[in-house]
């Protein structure tokens, strides 16, 4: 049962920081597209100042992009799911203002600043406490079925770890490695939260019979990326690694694949809020399948595999995502207008821009990294215009939130 909150002690919160929905939506949206910005210029020609990308614009793209707006899209939607989940209330107030304030320094730090530990340190801090929060309403509840996600996020903070230890020139891991492990990770997330809701979302949007998650399909999705998350983070020999890893890549593509085609993504034609996530669930099967294609010696760029997954899957679905729970966690109707219309379709731009184009077209490659940079930073600069009155003003109906 939902725990009621002190109405006045919620009306003494800023509405801001009434959810984590709302700070990190907002914050991670607004600075995507500032760094979006900031990386068409660098592959523009117009900014040669590296330092004011910690010293090294690859490794800040890759870490800021997966890390900083990814993760923290991920912190604000898991810390407002774990309240549905337990029924107890989600952190807010000042523990939120802190956690919140962790991140943005962290950003300003890694925009600006040259690589040091007092940067390292305070990157770090953030997704573990976020972790812990998580944790607490999950363990009260013994809802064990949702802890797994508080470690994933100590993993994530290991891969952190490893990649600032790069920019410090402490270690030499390699990025290319690095940045994998991270997108495996977060693809994990990715599936299986889309998993969960993207079949009920199109159930109760399309008012058709209820999608069934029968548990073998489900398990048979599940379980290769499990494995290839671990094949990807664990020392496997390089002899067996060139047989597993693109078998894995391609397993989970095929099964999730086998997954996604009972979730009736015809019928979804008419709502925006709804295509917009089955687009980005296939762009993870697309990418997962070019990559194991890539990794079996196919001529598929790794990059155009990786940018499916990551701007195709991962970007797309935080947009259709943050659309849709910023709604619903405000108690307003699950509808968009043109213009988050538009955003969506500006997404999709991007996706191809960076992708298909990039792999059909390789004389424009620079161009296609400009362009599809600069789309997505219209995209989510139209959600942060779009959505901020929503994110910072309280609900709706009235409701704590």
């Amino acid at each position: 049962m939902m725990q009621i909150l002190d109405n006045e002690k919620e009306q003494r919160i800023t509405p801001l920081f009434r959810l984590a929905f709302r700070p990190f939506f907002l914050g991670a949206s607004i600075f995507s597209v500032i760094a979006m910005i900031i990386w068409a210029m660098f592959w523009s020609g117009q900014l040669t100042n590296v330092q004011l990308m910690y010293g090294n614009p690859v490794w800040w793209h890759a870490h800021e992009m997966l890390i900083g707006f990814t993760g923290a899209i991920i912190i604000g939607f898991l810390l407002t799911a774990v309240q549905n989940w337990t029924g107890n209330p989600g952190v807010r107030g000042p523990k939120l203002m802190v956690l919140f304030a962790l991140w943005l320094v962290a950003r300003i730090g890694l925009l600006f600043a040259n690589p040091h530990w007092v940067w390292m340190v305070i990157d770090l801090s953030w997704i573990p406490l976020a972790a812990f929060f998580l944790a607490q309403p999950i363990i009260v509840r013994r809802q064990w079925n949702n802890l797994f996600f508080s470690p994933l996020l100590i993993l994530l903070t290991v891969i952190n770890a490893l990649m600032h230890l790069n920019a410090l020139s402490i270690t030499q891991f390699d990025l290319h490695k690095l940045t994998l492990a991270l997108v495996t990770v977060i693809s994990v997330i990715v599936l299986v939260v889309g998993g969960r809701v993207i079949p009920f979302f199109t159930w109760r949007g399309t008012n058709t019979a209820q999608i069934t998650r029968p548990e073998p399909i489900e398990w048979l999705a599940l379980v290769p990326s499990w494995l290839l998350m671990l094949n990807v983070l664990l020392p496997i020999p390089e002899a067996i690694n060139q047989i597993t890893l693109p078998a894995l890549f391609i397993i989970t593509g095929v099964t999730n694949l086998i997954r996604f085609a009972r979730w009736r993504s015809f019928s979804t034609a008419k709502v925006p809020l709804l295509w917009s996530l089955h687009f980005a669930y296939g762009c993870m099967v697309i990418g997962m399948l070019m990559l194991g294609a890539h990794f079996a010696g196919m001529a598929i760029s790794y990059s155009v595999g990786l940018h499916f997954i990551t701007v195709g899957g991962m970007g797309s679905m935080i947009l259709a995502m943050m659309a849709r729970v910023s709604l619903g966690h405000t108690g307003r109707n699950l509808q968009v207008g043109r213009i988050m219309v538009f955003a969506f379709l500006v997404m999709i731009a991007s996706v191809l821009v960076r992708t298909l184009m990039v792999q059909l077209l390789p004389a424009l490659t620079l161009n296609g990294y400009v362009y599809s940079a600069l789309l997505w930073a219209l995209a989510f600069g139209v959600f942060a215009i779009v959505y901020f009155p929503i994110l910072s003003k309280p609900r709706v109906d009235g409701r704590p939130g």
